[in-house]
């Protein structure tokens, strides 16, 4: 299993910014059923930054799946309140191989 860990910065308009990653979590498990996304803030520490955090059966899948969700139209307006009109928002991404039973 793959995780895919993204962190994205949000702004006073964080109700906005959290219902459009609901929704945009919610098309995506519908679309792709074997992706589990899960959605955090942190209540301590560094504040203003939400986590991302995507679980693919393999990194075929992340890659296969990030290829077509990148030309889902319906996918990237769901996620204009997040991205805005620049798309260039820091992010940081990190990538986890998960720890399995030979």
């Amino acid at each position: 299993m793959i995780i895919h860990q993204r962190e994205v910065p949000y702004n006073k308009d964080y109700t906005t910014f959290f219902e459009a990653l609901v929704e945009a979590k919610v098309y995506l498990e519908k679309k792709h059923p074997e992706v589990s996304v899960e959605l955090m803030y942190n209540l301590a520490g560094q504040r203003g930054w939400a986590t991302i955090q995507t679980r693919y059966p393999s990194l075929a899948d992340y890659e296969r799946i990030d290829a077509e969700m990148d030309n889902d139209e319906v996918y990237s307006k769901l996620l204009e309140p997040i991205m805005g009109d620049s798309r260039d928002l820091p992010i940081d991404d990190q990538f986890f191989r998960v720890i399995q039973n030979s």
